[in-house]
């Protein structure tokens, strides 16, 4: 029998309000759904269906990931349970290194602190392809409210995933040209699941010093959402100056997204990450192979990959569909707007400790800050700025919005002399000098989003002020 108030899983899992949509009655009716999805997958097998489950540091996720370990064990699943919270990129490698059938991470990543989240990690350890997700959330709406007897405590492992992460992280990490007793270093997790372990895992590669804040357990995440963008880090801003650090690597709550601060508190955006990154690659290791990017991630990338003849993808936004080109091969790198990056040799998955501890080896590599690297790859690309506006509108309000972008080019962007016009997963008018404007409007909500970049701010803010003029257009 369907259920009157469906549960359905966005671009990353699902999420909901603790207490009013996240809740053990509906974690249990989630947990439900996956048994049953997994016993669908068996067969005839007779082998137990294996599922790994972190959490995070959110308010009671610990609480809810035993009981949906214990959900699993009373459908017959082996069900292992992370012995402390965790980011989610531990959990995804836990899943690879252990061959588990799925993974299950208790953590609304960067939302306010009163959601919480149930992300699905598929066998290869990146996030369920929608097939899956798909399947899952058939079962998910069928599984009754009451399912059979649930298992004790004593019916479920523990297990400390994190060395065998350790491990898979540092032999990707070039740890000899990593060690630079010069470098001083500040960590901001923001009070998610990576704290201590990233301050701990940059202490190995031995810099003059590193130290952390918003390292404490605060479920609130000090009412501020746990994001790294520039507006969330004014505390690690004023941190880096007056601790006189180099540069502070942020991450979001599950730590699987990264920001960064230069030593004048200066914003490095996951775009800025990526393109230092990925010049490293190019130039420094001569790696070949394809690059894959989303739609609303910086040009300066598409500069790189010609320079140096990597053949490069795009694709709509969602790490999900970058992994899927991961999987596919010869990728060396992959990123996205939203701060989750990804370098050849890693599992399929996002991870912000991974490339947080990468910036410190291309620095201390390089014996450059960060902002040095900044005004050489400036110097050899071309300067660039980015930025991003969300506005809330009405489905009404939206669905004119997307016939006008239909239609025709509108009218506050008819004098940009637009060369190209862009339509994967939104729209996206590209200047004759190389800016560009993107309108999206949400598959999931009633927003509308507006990307921009530029060779200077003021040209960007023009373009995301003419991209608003197009909704104001739309308005009653």
């Amino acid at each position: 029998m369907a259920h009157t108030n469906m549960i359905r899983f966005g671009t990353d899992g699902w999420r909901g309000i603790i207490a009013r949509d996240f809740t053990f009655e509906n974690v249990g009716r989630v947990t439900r759904g996956v048994a049953d999805y997994l016993k669908g997958r068996q067969g005839a097998k007779k082998e137990r269906p294996r599922v790994l489950i972190g959490y995070d540091s959110r308010f009671l996720s610990a609480q809810f990931a035993r009981h949906a370990a214990r959900v699993l064990a009373g459908a017959g699943m082996q069900a292992v349970v992370s012995s402390g919270e965790i980011p989610t990129p531990v959990l995804s490698s836990a899943v690879v290194t252990l061959k588990a059938d799925l993974g299950v991470m208790i953590t609304a990543s960067h939302n306010p602190y009163y959601y919480n989240g149930y992300k699905i990690k598929a066998p290869f350890g990146g996030s369920a392809p929608m097939d899956m997700v798909a399947d899952i959330q058939q079962a998910v709406n069928r599984a009754p409210d009451e399912g059979p007897q649930n298992g004790s405590d004593a019916a479920f492992e523990t297990k400390d995933f994190l060395p065998a992460y350790r491990k898979r992280i540092f032999a990707l990490i070039d740890r000899k040209a990593a060690a630079n007793q010069g470098l001083r270093l500040l960590v901001d997790p923001m009070y998610g699941a990576g704290r201590g372990l990233c301050k701990q895992m940059i202490a190995e590669l031995k810099p003059q010093k590193v130290e952390e804040i918003h390292g404490e357990a605060n479920p609130g995440f000090g009412n501020i959402n746990p994001e790294p963008i520039e507006d969330n880090l004014a505390e690690a801003a004023q941190a880096v100056q007056a601790r006189g650090m180099d540069m502070a690597i942020c991450l979001d709550g599950d730590a699987d997204r990264i920001g960064a601060l230069d030593s004048r508190g200066g914003y490095i955006s996951s775009h800025h990450i990526f393109a230092v990154l990925l010049w490293h690659l190019a130039r420094d290791k001569k790696l070949k192979g394809r690059v894959v990017k989303t739609v609303s991630t910086s040009s300066v990338i598409d500069r790189i990959c010609k320079k140096y003849a990597l053949p490069l993808t795009t694709t709509p936004i969602g790490f999900k569909y970058i992994a899927e080109q991961i999987l596919q091969g010869d990728v060396i790198m992959g990123g996205e707007e939203s701060g989750g990056l990804w370098c050849y040799g890693n599992i399929p998955e996002r991870d912000g400790m991974l490339m947080g501890l990468k910036l410190v080896e291309i620095c201390a590599r390089q014996g450059k800050p960060i902002h040095k690297i900044l005004e050489s790859l400036y110097a050899a690309f071309g300067p660039f700025t980015y930025s991003r506006a969300d506005y809330q509108i009405t489905e009404t309000q939206k669905e004119k919005l997307i016939g006008v972008l239909e239609a025709s080019l509108p009218a506050p962007l008819q004098d940009l002399g637009i060369k190209e016009v862009v339509k994967i997963d939104g729209y996206k008018y590209i200047t004759p000098e190389g800016g560009w404007v993107m309108i999206r409007p949400s598959g999931t909500e009633a927003v509308v989003r507006v990307y921009a970049e530029s060779d200077s701010q003021a040209k960007r803010d023009r373009l995301l002020g003419l991209g608003k003029k197009v909704i104001d257009g739309i308005m009653p």
